[in-house]
């Protein structure tokens, strides 16, 4: 193997060693956002179900005959001993009446993450017929 050769498969064997802790580096990104997005649209699901669980008898608070806005802080993603919240976020919770269909409730998370913002948002309506409340 003459020296041409040899520089030639070094150069290749660093571009190779390259692409895989690009690759590394990418999957280890990507991962940790769906996990933060997953931690988020299950805080989204349980607000929504913690809506769906009030008895429905308007117009009582919250399904009155106006809109309700409900905000509450809440945080994902724990540290590494498992001790701390890492991404803090807002809950806001908006109910609004539907006429003869129920009120629509609406919630919206939304987390400050290390790199992009991230909004998460579920709607469903709740009714006299919803969460076997007849």
């Amino acid at each position: 193997m003459t020296l041409v050769e040899t520089l030639i498969v070094m150069g290749l064997i660093v571009i190779l060693i390259t692409a895989t802790l690009g690759s590394i580096f990418s999957m280890q990104l990507s991962t940790t956002r769906v996990s933060d997005y997953n931690s988020a649209t299950a805080l989204v699901e349980a607000k929504i179900y913690d809506v769906r669980a009030v008895y429905y008898n308007p117009p009582t608070y919250p399904f009155t005959t106006n809109v309700v806005t409900i905000t509450n802080q809440n945080s994902i993603d724990l540290n590494e001993a498992g001790t701390t919240f890492l991404v803090p976020g807002t809950l806001l919770t908006k109910i609004e009446p539907q006429g003869i269909l129920g009120h629509l409730v609406t919630v919206t998370a939304t987390f400050q993450t290390p790199r992009l913002p991230m909004t998460v948002s579920l709607q469903t309506i709740v009714n006299k017929y919803s969460g076997g409340q007849q």
